[in-house]
């Protein structure tokens, strides 16, 4: 196996070398994040972070290997179609940053599943509801209203300060009150 190595050129025996190298340090990096002791993408600083500013933004360990990468297995694969040295550098340079390009299109789209999505009360202040259970009026008791925000319905404990409001009616969120409780009134 050594003579086979030895006997490749020199840019030959840097593209698998860079390859088997990164290789094994892609396939570590890949058991840490999967046991959670990633800490590259937890900073913030590198390009791994969805709020990246400027160039600086671009630079982590783990771009470096993923381009050195993309570098030296595209070295090695495209050396049979690519005979010419400088080419085959610069079609390497490219499949290099290709690997990191796409890497960081999935990390963004991994990055977007674990966004909060929860629901807050305060976001149905000032949207329009439908009653769902008849409202007392002067606050003398609760009604139920529904209302959707981002696209989904929540039915939510209502009074009002004015008449009755009887079920079907559209009304507007005034104010939270309390943890639980929508004031509202006739739209």
């Amino acid at each position: 196996m050594t003579d086979k190595f030895l006997a490749l050129e020199l840019p030959m025996q840097i593209f698998w070398g860079i390859a088997i190298v990164t290789s094994v340090f892609f396939v570590i990096q890949t058991i840490m994040a999967f046991m959670g002791l990633d800490a590259d993408t937890d900073d913030g600083s590198g390009f791994d972070s969805v709020e990246m500013e400027g160039l600086s933004g671009y630079f982590s360990f783990r771009n470096l290997t993923n381009f050195l990468l993309g570098y030296g297995w595209g070295g090695v694969l495209l050396q049979s179609v690519i005979p010419n040295t400088a080419w085959l550098e610069l079609a390497a340079v490219g499949v290099g940053l290709v690997f990191v390009l796409v890497f960081v299109f999935i990390l963004r789209q991994v990055l977007k599943l674990s966004t909060d999505k929860t629901f807050h009360l305060d976001e149905t202040v000032g949207l329009i509801a439908d009653t769902y259970l008849r409202i007392p009026a002067a606050r003398k008791g609760t009604g139920k209203v529904t209302v959707s925000v981002r696209g989904s319905t929540h039915e939510i404990d209502a009074m009002t300060e004015g008449e009755e409001i009887p079920t079907g009616t559209k009304v507007r969120v005034t104010k939270v009150i309390g943890s639980e409780l929508l004031e509202v009134e006739r739209v």
